[in-house]
């Protein structure tokens, strides 16, 4: 296998240094890291020259991170993005889909060391384009997650595949103080409950130690729903409430009450979905940075899934008045010790000692339309390594058909959702002469 790597820096810039919000850096830690499966490939020169272009719009990922008295900030010095072109001949890009859960990482994407990207003020976005026997390629991508969110990196992407394609794009909002420009425009509402809570020594020793384990003793999971079985499962709840429904609201509440019902704990524990706040708050949708949050619902251990998705439709629905929580946790955080003490608060999801289960939704950023020419991706996934049990996405499938939910979850658990009785539980809206499509068949890591 050939490689090379490089850096590649945006044509012209502006030094400009951003302070991070509060958010960024309860998440210093965090890389997230994806991949683009391409039929045809692209050539490389092109993607680069249309990305040093692209940079001068989005120089928060050719930057740096660097630590200020204890407080983060990104360096838009124009460092560069880590470039690394592979050439793999002994594989082709059904060979890698097909073990994909076993492929080594470093195969498809470059990750990022997060602690040493801020320590050395190293690349924080790093690209890999790898092309393939069969004449396909993948476009793998980390960056560090402090630096934005899925939102702002689909942001960047979408411009770098236009700029390619010599298309405009809309010009994204960076602002130097993320905090101080939402406390400014965001509305402050009636919220008091922080979003995360404040850890003393034992119990960030015990959370450690539990998710050193959990990263022995977890299994990850992959279900595929197709357009049909979500549509059946749209008009069950429907039937059942009375009230139209979003397709999230209805897997989300089914997913969580079939693993609720398998898990033997008998305490209260959050169902947790991730809410890109954006529009909710009313602030710009071109703002790049982490400007999502989580809405926390407390359930017990008999679930009832058409209750549930009602409760997180209304919370959805009132998510600003009632449940956005960016000044209640700001106010929460500077009680205890404020940014110096940043590495004693968790959101209050991540917590595997009560089995939260966290839900993210990537379905609505428009991953399939990364396209180069006339070159679409006909597969998208996440592809980092959760050391966390009970972290989940949902991904569209195939082709942007249908849905792939992920999950990472305790070996135990995990084995009984795979009981053939209990696969077919998770899939009753399927129906049985239904035609899957032709590489959800194949993949043996696909349940």
């Amino acid at each position: 296998m050939k490689s090379e790597t490089f850096l590649v820096q945006a044509n012209n810039y502006n030094k400009q240094l951003i302070a991070c919000s509060f958010t960024d850096q309860l998440i210093r830690n965090i890389y997230v890291s994806v991949v683009f499966f391409y039929r045809t490939s692209i050539d490389c020169d092109l993607l680069i020259d249309a990305l040093k272009q692209v940079l001068s719009d989005f120089p928060i990922f050719a930057g740096v991170l660097i630590n200020i008295n204890h407080s983060l900030f990104i360096d838009c010095n124009n460092k560069g993005v880590l470039f690394s072109i592979r050439k793999d001949n002994n594989y082709t890009l059904d060979k890698v889909i097909q073990e994909l859960p076993k492929i080594n990482q470093k195969r498809l994407v470059n990750i990022i060391n997060t602690k040493k990207a801020i320590l050395n003020q190293s690349p924080i976005m790093t690209i890999q384009i790898t092309y393939f026997a069969c004449g396909g390629m993948t476009l793998g991508v980390c960056w560090h997650h402090s630096i934005g969110d899925m939102h702002s990196f689909m942001c960047f992407m979408k411009a770098w595949a236009n700029k390619f394609r010599k298309e405009d794009y809309p010009l994204p909002l960076i602002v130097k103080d993320r905090d101080k420009y939402s406390e400014s425009n965001l509305k402050k509402n009636s919220n008091s409950i922080p979003g995360v809570r404040h850890l003393n020594r034992i119990e960030l020793l015990k959370t450690g130690f539990y998710i050193l384990l959990g990263a022995c003793t977890r299994a990850n999971l992959h279900f595929y729903f197709s357009e049909n079985e979500l549509k059946n499962m749209k008009q069950d709840f429907l039937e059942k409430t009375n009230q139209r429904l979003s397709t999230n609201d209805v897997l989300c509440a089914y997913i969580f009450q079939i693993i609720s019902d398998l898990d033997v704990y008998n305490e209260k524990r959050y169902l947790s979905i991730v809410v890109d706040y954006r529009s909710k708050g009313k602030i710009p949708l071109n703002i790049l940075g982490n400007y999502v949050t989580n809405l926390n619902t407390i359930s017990h251990q008999k679930v009832d899934p058409y209750k549930l998705a009602q409760k997180l439709r209304e919370s959805l629905d009132n998510f600003q008045k009632q449940h956005l929580d960016f000044f209640s946790t700001k106010e929460y955080i500077e009680r205890n010790g404020g940014i110096e003490k940043i590495d004693q608060f968790v959101p209050i999801p991540i917590d595997p000692l009560r089995r939260n289960l966290l839900i993210s939704n990537w379905t609505n950023f428009g991953v399939y339309n990364v396209r180069f020419d006339e070159s679409y991706p006909f597969f998208f996934t996440s592809f980092g390594d959760d050391k966390i049990p009970w972290l989940s996405k949902i991904m569209n499938g195939f082709s942007n058909n249908g849905f792939i939910y992920s999950v990472s979850l305790p070996n135990k658990l995990a084995k009984k959702l795979m009981e053939e009785d209990n696969l077919r539980k998770i899939h009753k809206y399927r129906h049985q002469e239904e035609i899957m499509p032709e590489l959800v068949e194949e993949l043996q890591w696909l349940l």
